[in-house]
C-alpha cells in the first residue's frame, strides 16, 4: 500500500468524485443527515435485551411487538459490540 491516493476510487472525504452527480434529482434537496423521525418516518420501538445463559459472550434483542416477532425480527450480537449510545455522545 502507498499513501498515493491519486488514482483511488474513494477520496479521504469518503465520496467518489462524481458521487454528487449520481444522486437522483429529487434527492438533491434532501438533508445530508436526515432526522430519522421527521425526514424518514421511523418510529422508535422498545426492544428487550436478553442475556444468553449458555453463552455469556452473546446477547439477544427481541422486539416487544408480537407482529415484529412473527416477522423474525431479532438481533443476536456479541456482548462487547453492544453499547449505550447516549454514553458515547
Amino acid at each position: 500500500m502507498s499513501n498515493d491516493d491519486e488514482r483511488a476510487d474513494v477520496k479521504r472525504a469518503g465520496r467518489t468524485e462524481d458521487a454528487a452527480s449520481t444522486l437522483p434529482p429529487d434527492w438533491e434537496d434532501e438533508p445530508a443527515d436526515p432526522d430519522p423521525y421527521d425526514d424518514l418516518g421511523y418510529e422508535p420501538v422498545p426492544w428487550e435485551r436478553i442475556s444468553v445463559v449458555d453463552d455469556t459472550d452473546r446477547v439477544i434483542f427481541l422486539p416487544d411487538s408480537d407482529d415484529q416477532l412473527k416477522d423474525d425480527a431479532f438481533i443476536v450480537s456479541a456482548t462487547e459490540a453492544v453499547c449505550d449510545l447516549s454514553e458515547r455522545l
